[in-house]
C-alpha cells in the first residue's frame, strides 16, 4: 500500500471495504491517525452509501470530560490480502 500526505501533513491511504463479506469492496481515502488502533470513523453520509450494518452503541470520554454516546458500524477491510471485521464509528 501507498499513501500520500495532503497539504494539512495528514497521513491518507486509499483501503477497500467491504459492507459484508461477499459484497463487492469500494475504494474510500481515508485520514490515518499515528494513534490508529484499527478503528475507523466515517461521515454518516459515507456509512449509509455503504450500507454498514449496526453494531452496539458505546460511550467516550472526551478532553474535557464530558461523556458522549457513540453510533458503531461493522465493515470489512481487504488489509494485506485478508479480509478483516472493522468497528467503524459514526461521526
Amino acid at each position: 500500500m501507498i499513501g500520500q500526505v495532503d497539504e494539512h501533513n495528514r497521513a491518507l491511504l486509499d483501503i477497500a471495504v467491504r459492507s459484508k463479506l461477499n459484497a463487492a469492496a469500494v475504494n474510500v481515502t481515508v485520514w490515518i491517525d499515528t494513534a490508529f488502533d484499527g478503528h475507523l470513523v466515517f461521515p454518516r453520509k459515507l456509512i449509509q452509501s455503504l450500507d454498514l450494518e449496526p453494531l452496539v452503541e458505546t460511550e467516550a470520554v472526551l478532553a474535557d470530560g464530558k461523556k458522549i454516546t457513540l453510533e458503531t458500524f461493522v465493515c470489512y477491510l481487504d488489509w494485506f490480502g485478508q479480509t478483516v471485521p472493522l468497528q467503524v464509528i459514526a461521526q
